[in-house]
C-alpha cells in the first residue's frame, strides 16, 4: 500500500466513532436500569402525595359546606341569609311612660368598661325680664311678658290685667271690674271732647264715643262737672279748676287714694303733693281702717242716701290696684231685675271687696261701663262730661291732646 492510501486511512479511522468495549456496555445497562426504578418511585410517591391531598381538600369543603356556612345559614345558590323577624315592640310610649330599663349585671369575672361620659349641654341663658312701670315687678303674676291675652270678660298685657264679673242678687245687679295697672299713665279720666276748663264749656257725649277715642280698655263715668261751677277738678295731673264744693277723692301720683271731706280738705296741701286725678262728687264710702260708712238723710250730693239707685263709684285696694263698679238700677222703664242700691248698701259691697277706699261718683242714668269701647250696661241714652278708664295706651294729658 502506498504512503498516501495508508494517511487517509488512518484519518478517516480518527473520525469514526469507536466501538465500545464489552464492559463499557454491560455498566451502561447497569446505570440505565437503575435510572429507570428511581423514576419509578418518584412516579408512585408523587401520585400517593397528590391523592392525600385531594382527599384533605375535600375533606375541608366538606366541613365548610356541612358544618360552617350551614350553620350561618347560607346555603349554596342563597347568597347572604335574610333577616327574620322574631319579635316585635308595641308602639313607642311618650319618655315618661317607658319602663325603666335595669341594667345588666356583668358575669362573673367580667368587668364593664367605663361609659364614656356625654358632655352636658350648655344651657340657653335666660333673658331677664322686663318690668312694665312701677308696680310691673310687684305684681308680675299679673302681667304678661308683652303679649296680649283677652277673653269675653278679661285683658291681661305687660301693663294691666282687668277681669270683669257681673254680680246678681235678689233685687240687684252689677259689674265689677278688678283692676291691675303697672303704672299711672295706663290709668286716665278724659273730658267727653278731650277739651275742657273744669267749666261749662264741655261738650257730652256718650261713654262708648268717648271710650273709643281714648282706646280704653275699661270705663266707668266720672263726676258730671261739667253740672256744677265749684269743686276742685285735675285730671291726668292737669289741675282745671281749685275750689271747695263737696267730699273729693285724691288719687295721688305714688298710686295712693284717699277721700276726704270738704272740711278736712286743704287745697293746697293736696296740690302741693302732686295728685294724678282728684274727683269732686262723693261721697267717701268707707272709713280710714276700711269699713262702711254710717250716712244720714240731710247729707249733700247723695243722691236719695236711702233710696237704690243706678250708681257708680270706684275702689282702691292697694298702689296699683284698683276697681271699677257700676251699679244697674231702675230708670226710665229699663228695668232688668235691679233696683240698685244706696250708699249704705254700696258702702258694705265695698267693704266686703276687701277695699281700703271706695268713692261715689256720677249715677241715676249716668251709670254705665263700657268695655272694649262698647257699652256693657243697661243704655239709659245719658250724654256724660267726663268718664274714668284704663287703657294699654300710655295716658296724655288733656293740655296734649
Amino acid at each position: 500500500m502506498s504512503e498516501e492510501n495508508r494517511i487517509e486511512k488512518s484519518g478517516t479511522e480518527e473520525l469514526l466513532p469507536q466501538e465500545p468495549k464489552a464492559e463499557e456496555k454491560q455498566t451502561a445497562k447497569k446505570k440505565s436500569k437503575s435510572r429507570r426504578k428511581k423514576k419509578k418511585k418518584m412516579r408512585l410517591g408523587k401520585v400517593i402525595f397528590l391523592d392525600l391531598l385531594a382527599i384533605a381538600v375535600g375533606l375541608l369543603v366538606f366541613a365548610l359546606f356541612h358544618h360552617v356556612l350551614d350553620y350561618w345559614g347560607i346555603h349554596l345558590g342563597q347568597g347572604e341569609a335574610t333577616p327574620i323577624v322574631v319579635a316585635t315592640l308595641p308602639p313607642q310610649a311618650e319618655p315618661s311612660a317607658l319602663p325603666t330599663e335595669t341594667p345588666q349585671q356583668p358575669e362573673s369575672g367580667e368587668t364593664d368598661p367605663e361609659p364614656t361620659p356625654e358632655p352636658e349641654p350648655t344651657p340657653e341663658p335666660t333673658p331677664t325680664r322686663v318690668y312694665s312701670g312701677v308696680w310691673g315687678e310687684k305684681f308680675a303674676d299679673k302681667f304678661t311678658e308683652g303679649e296680649v291675652i283677652q277673653t269675653e270678660n278679661s285683658y291681661q298685657s305687660e301693663n294691666l290685667n282687668i277681669t270683669i264679673e257681673r254680680i246678681e242678687k235678689p233685687g240687684v245687679i252689677y259689674y265689677v271690674a278688678d283692676v291691675y295697672v303697672s303704672d299711672l299713665k295706663y290709668f286716665g279720666t278724659a273730658f267727653a271732647n278731650g277739651e275742657g276748663n273744669g267749666d261749662y264749656n264741655s261738650s257730652l257725649a256718650l261713654i262708648s264715643n268717648i271710650s273709643k277715642r281714648v282706646d280704653a280698655v275699661v270705663a266707668i263715668c266720672g263726676d258730671h262737672y261739667y253740672g256744677r261751677r265749684e269743686g276742685i277738678v285735675v285730671r291726668n295731673g292737669v289741675i282745671w279748676r281749685d275750689t271747695h264744693n263737696e267730699d273729693v277723692c285724691v288719687l295721688y301720683s305714688d298710686g295712693r287714694m284717699e277721700t276726704m271731706t270738704d272740711a278736712e280738705l286743704n287745697i293746697q296741701d293736696v296740690l302741693d303733693a302732686s295728685p294724678w286725678q282728684v274727683w269732686s262728687f262723693g261721697p267717701g264710702l268707707l272709713d280710714e281702717e276700711g269699713r262702711a260708712k254710717t250716712f244720714t238723710d240731710n247729707q249733700k250730693n247723695a243722691l236719695g242716701i236711702n233710696a237704690q239707685n243706678p250708681r257708680c263709684a270706684i275702689g282702691y285696694y292697694e298702689p296699683g290696684h284698683y276697681c271699677l263698679v257700676e251699679i244697674e238700677g231702675n230708670r226710665w222703664g229699663c228695668f232688668i231685675g235691679s233696683y240698685g242700691m244706696s250708699l249704705s248698701e254700696m258702702a258694705v259691697m265695698f267693704e266686703e271687696l276687701g277695699c281700703q277706699c271706695a268713692y261715689n261718683l256720677d249715677g241715676g242714668r249716668s251709670a254705665a261701663m263700657s268695655w272694649m269701647g262698647e257699652l256693657l250696661t243697661v243704655n239709659y241714652g245719658r250724654t256724660i262730661s267726663d268718664i274714668i278708664y284704663f287703657s294699654d295706651t300710655p295716658i296724655e294729658t288733656e293740655s296734649e291732646a
